[in-house]
This record gives structure tokens, sequence and C-alpha cells, in this order.
């Protein structure tokens, strides 16, 4: 069994970054320790780096495992690892703490993401200018990621950065080579035996994006020092804490739980999903292996039943009725076919939300939650992550080698079907009209919060009978709330009823 002690620092204070990790390792009563959430900053927003370092030096004891997200360490954050001025100089003392800890006999399991590029104009998430400057500086970073790929296309960078402010493109390029030499750093503390594990991902990607060149630089060098089984690099961001707390159990455990892969259409298994850069059966290999797990041939732990795309559609453009339901028969063929294993529904079909038809079927087909997961958030990695994650925790607790409470890895499951299928792919779109009615840009819900949690509760009471019956609970949902005051994500705690 695991009676070891896991220090968490998240990447953001965000319920899916946040909240998952801790909801997922409370249903396998796992002893965590993490900063109060006021301690994390918002969003845009900083928090204190001098009051978490202290955290983590008085917090960390001898034989503790740490699970970290480097971007919060050094910058605070996500967001404001694509918008700190700190020079590389402070990044790396702040990085120190590390090494520090690592003298306690600690294992440190870490994250840091490869900077993204949007895009579209918007500085939702990004500095002020990308509101007005944001599709020519994606259009830069592709000729400069032509560039690094040994293309000749000077001219052609020239003439780009004619059409933009130059201290814009000055503090771009200072804060994204900063970055790469900062992910350098890294990948050397796992050469020197500091980190025992680091997902380094890439958040929102193309096959054409700096992300991309950048991270075949950092994998030319992780491979030259021959720490590849150490390193993981791939697309996701905010699922990748989950990847590294199955890892910590599996490695602690001395358990290579082994995969196998089924897709929904395996013919377009090749198919680049939307905001990655490599084809999908790569990314799930990828992710797999983060967790913990491989992929093998002949007698396996866990299936990964895959619902992937045939092109690329986000969740609001899927049709009411599927114009081909062979796909669907085959899964469920292979569901069925999967029996007493432990089954991970990886639902990627559309981005941003899940397959509807997918969902009514699956809710009605008397599946044992206790052995099946499912999860349809955002991109394809961010699904991938947490299926994986999520199916090792349930093998090893079908393995006797966690205490998993049932209760809790139900109202986890609940809280996926609520928020991935009945919040994003239905309940969303409709909360997007009403507000706009009411004056309210689609993004923000801050001028109408109040009305919009409670427009939101109500509406997903319609979903939740169907969920309650599939998973053989009664439960309630106890909180909503808008993680960053928009309409993109949400947060919500449900609790079952005794």
């Amino acid at each position: 069994m695991f009676d070891k002690r896991v220090v968490f620092l998240p990447v953001d204070e965000r319920f899916c970054t946040r909240d998952y990790f801790l909801l997922l390792a409370r249903a396998a009563n796992i002893n965590v320790v993490t900063p109060p959430k006021s301690y994390l900053g918002a969003k845009k927003t900083p928090p204190d780096i001098r009051r978490l370092l202290k955290w983590l030096d008085e917090t960390v004891l001898p034989g503790d495992y740490l699970v970290l997200s480097i971007d919060m360490l050094v910058h605070g954050g996500l967001i404001p690892s694509r918008m700190s001025i700190e020079t590389l100089d402070t990044l790396k003392e702040r990085l120190g703490l590390l090494e520090r800890l690592k003298d306690r006999d600690v294992k440190i399991y870490a994250t840091t993401t490869v900077t993204r590029t949007p895009f579209y104009n918007s500085a939702e998430e990004e500095p002020d200018y990308w509101q007005y400057f944001g599709q020519d500086m994606y259009d830069l970073s592709r000729l400069l990621a032509r560039s690094f790929r040994g293309e000749r296309v000077h001219r052609s960078v020239i003439e780009k950065m004619g059409k933009i402010p130059v201290h814009f493109v000055k503090d771009y390029l200072v804060r994204r080579v900063r970055n790469r030499k900062l992910v350098s750093l890294v990948i050397e503390l796992v050469e020197r035996g500091v980190l025992d594990f680091l997902n380094l991902v890439l958040d929102d990607n193309s096959k054409e994006s700096i992300s991309l060149a950048e991270s075949e630089i950092h994998q030319a060098r992780v491979d030259s020092l021959g720490i590849g089984s150490k390193v993981s690099i791939h697309a996701g961001a905010d699922e990748a804490t989950l990847s590294l707390l199955s890892r910590v159990l599996s490695e602690s455990l001395g358990i290579v739980p082994a995969f196998e892969v089924r897709y929904s259409s395996p013919e377009y298994k090749e198919l680049v999903p939307p905001y990655e850069g490599s084809p999908l059966h790569r990314g799930i290999y990828n992710h797999i292996e983060a967790a913990g797990g491989r992929v093998v041939e002949g007698e396996v732990d866990i299936v990964l039943l895959a619902n992937n795309p045939e092109e690329g559609l986000d969740s609001p453009q899927q049709p009411s009725v599927p114009a081909n339901t062979v796909p669907y028969e085959r899964f469920f063929s292979d569901l069925k076919a999967a029996g007493r294993k432990i089954k991970g529904i990886a639902d990627v079909k559309y981005t941003n939300g899940a397959d509807n038809y997918l969902v009514k079927e699956l809710l009605n087909s008397g599946l044992d939650w206790l052995e099946t997961n499912y999860s349809a958030w955002n991109t394809a990695g961010n699904t991938l992550g947490t299926v994986c994650a999520h199916s090792i925790v349930q093998f090893l607790g079908q393995k006797g080698l966690l205490n998993l409470d049932r209760s809790k890895i139900k109202e986890l499951q609940a809280i996926f079907f609520i928020e991935h299928w009945a919040f994003q792919s239905n309940v969303r779109q409709r909360l997007l009209v009403e507000a706009e009615k009411k004056g309210v840009r689609p993004w923000t819900v801050i001028p109408v919060e109040s009305w919009a949690e409670e427009f939101v509760r109500k509406e997903l009471e319609a979903f939740a009978p169907p969920v309650r019956r599939a998973l053989e609970m009664d439960f309630e949902i106890e909180r909503l709330f808008f993680p960053w005051h928009r309409s993109f994500e949400l947060g919500l705690y449900v609790v079952a009823k005794r």
C-alpha cells in the first residue's frame, strides 16, 4: 500500500489544475499537503513567490514525494510564465530550492511548459499587445520555427517584424529565449538526479509552431544525455500533474500497468488533433508512459478506448445525430470485449467538450464505474492525461494496492460528466446566448456572475438524472463557480447523499 505523503504545488489555482488532483488523490486515500489556494495568485496576478518558496521549504519532509509545477515555482503560474519580466538569474535562484529539498531524501516529480504562441488576437491569457498583434506574432513565430529547422526565411522574418512595433517583438523574443533556457536548466536537473521525472508539456501548439520546434531541440538534448526514460515531452498542460500522481504511485509500488489502445476510428489515428503538433496515436503512447504505464501486446491490465476524431471539430460543431454510427458500434464492441479490465474512455472526438451521442449511450450501458472512467475536456492532451491517471489509480485499487473510496471515485466521475458533457458541450452554449442578451460579451461572466452561476446550476439539473442512474449514486451539486470569472471553464463540487 502507498503510505507516503505527497506535497503538491499546482500550476495555478484553477479547479482543473488543482482540484482534479486533490479529488483523485482523496478518492485513493492519499495524504496530500498543498498550499492554501490564496497562496497561488489569480490568473494574471502572480502570487507572493517568496511566501510559496518559504512554504515549500518549511513543509517538505524527508521521505516525501514532491509533485510540482516549475511554472508556479519560478514564475508564479502558467499565465505569469508568459508575461513575467524576471531575469533568468532570478528564475535560476528560485529553481535552486529543488536542490536543497533533494538533500532531504525527497522524490521530486515536476512539470514545466514550453511557452505557447496563440494564433489569434486576444490578450485574455497573454500580454496586452496580443489583443492587436496576436495573429502577426504567431505568423512571426512560425517563420522562426522554420529557421530552427534550417530553412532560409530571413527576408520573410524582417517583413513580418515590420508590421509589429519593435518593442513588442523584443518583449516576446526576450521572454521566449529566457523560458527556453530555463527548460534547459530543468533538463540539467534531471540529468543530475535532482528531478526523478519531468513532464515537459507543449501548451496549445501545432505542426508549424515554434513550441514544437523548440520541443525538438529539447528532445535532442534529452536523447544526447541518455535520460529519455525520465523525461516525457508531449502535448498538454493542465493535466500534467495528474500524470505525475499516477506515476508516483506506480513507481513507488513497483507496478507498470499494461495498456491496450483501441480506437473508434482506427483509420484516423494518424490525425493530428487541434491545438497539437503530433498524431493522436503518438500522443496516446506518450501520455500512457508519462503516467507510469506501457503499451503492450497480449495480456493487459487497462484498455484505453479512444473515441477519436475523423476531422478537427469543436464540441459546438457536432451534429445532433451522427451520420455514421459504425465507429460507435466498434467502440461499444471493444468496450464489451474488455470485460472486467479497467476501461479508460478518452473522448477526444471533439475539442472543448464531450460527444453527446457517445455519452448518452454510455450512461445507458450498465457499466461499472468503479472499473470504468470517462473524460472529455479541452484538448486531446488534457483528456488523455486525465484518463491515463484515473485508469492507473483504479487499477491499483483493483489490485488492492490502494484503498479506494468507492463513493469519492464516483463523485469525481460525476464531476467529469457534469462538467465535460453537461456544461462544456451543452449548457455553456446556452449560457453564452442568454448572457449576450444581458449585454455581456461571450467570454466573461464578471458583470452577471451571480446570475450566471444560478443559470448554469438550474440548467445542469436536467443532465444530472442519467448520471445519477449510471453511477448508482444520488448526489447533489454542492458548489458551483467560474474559476477565472469566464464562461470557458467551470468548477463544481458534488457530494453523495447518504
